[in-house]
């Protein structure tokens, strides 16, 4: 092979290796099927997370919304860490999200696991305090189990300036 067509296919070699590179970066696509444990997540945490709020005025006692930018996911629990997680249980296909409050919330609905969503900015929670966010398994049944995941709301907007 000449030298000038060796160095012509140089190029379109780095061209054809750069997708499966990309792909390989990529984390794997689970579907959540039935008699799995999982792990609800919360902005990159499975207990003790932050969820910022935007509430305008005092907010001790108040409802308002999450910030956007905040996310959450579902993570297949790994074998033996049983304790304290969700189950799918005998029919469960999907995980729905939602925050326990006295105010029905529209959940966001997972079909696979480690798949971020966009924690949804016209959820109502509490402005600020302690909660839970629940990801409960869908359909349910007897042997199903719904992980709730703690959660700590903070009101960015009675944050003291920086």
């Amino acid at each position: 092979m000449r030298p000038r067509t060796l160095l012509a296919l140089v190029p379109l070699a780095f061209t054809v290796l750069t997708p499966g590179i990309a792909a390989a970066d990529s984390p794997p696509i689970y579907p959540i099927l039935p008699n799995q444990y999982f792990n609800g997540v919360v902005n990159g945490q499975t207990t003790g997370a932050t969820v910022y709020t935007v509430c305008p005025g005092p907010s001790t006692g108040q409802t308002g919304h999450p910030a956007s930018g905040q996310n959450l996911s579902v993570a297949q629990a790994t074998a033996g860490t049983t304790a304290d997680v969700g189950y799918t249980g005998s029919v469960g296909n999907s995980v729905a999200a939602t925050p326990v409050t006295s105010v029905a919330n529209n959940p966001v609905v997972f079909t696979v696991y480690s798949q971020a969503s966009a924690l949804p900015t016209a959820w109502i929670v509490p402005c600020d305090g302690d909660g839970l966010i629940a990801f409960t398994p869908l359909p349910g049944s007897s042997s199903a189990h719904t992980d709730n995941v703690k959660v700590h709301y903070v009101n960015i907007a009675a944050s003291p300036a920086q």
